[in-house]
């Protein structure tokens, strides 16, 4: 079902971080617009953002070790 071609070349894993972080970001700039003054981007956002990016990075990372022909530099 999954065989990690999303993580085939760095260029793919860090648009698909960056659109995870986008993501999460989004999510929390609703939820600081609906329990909140407005939607700001607030500590709380920003790190959120900031911890998906390099948790989608680092998670990318580990399954680029198993898969094979991935032994190229970081391009």
């Amino acid at each position: 079902m999954f065989d990690g071609s999303a993580f085939r070349t760095w260029p793919l894993v860090f648009a698909g971080a960056i659109v995870f972080a986008t993501m999460f970001v989004v999510l929390m700039l609703l939820v600081e617009h609906v329990a909140g003054d407005g939607a700001y981007p607030t500590r709380a956002v920003k790190t959120i953002g900031g911890a998906a990016f390099v948790g989608y990075v680092g998670t990318a990372w580990i399954i680029r070790l198993d898969l094979p022909g991935t032994e190229d530099p970081w391009w």
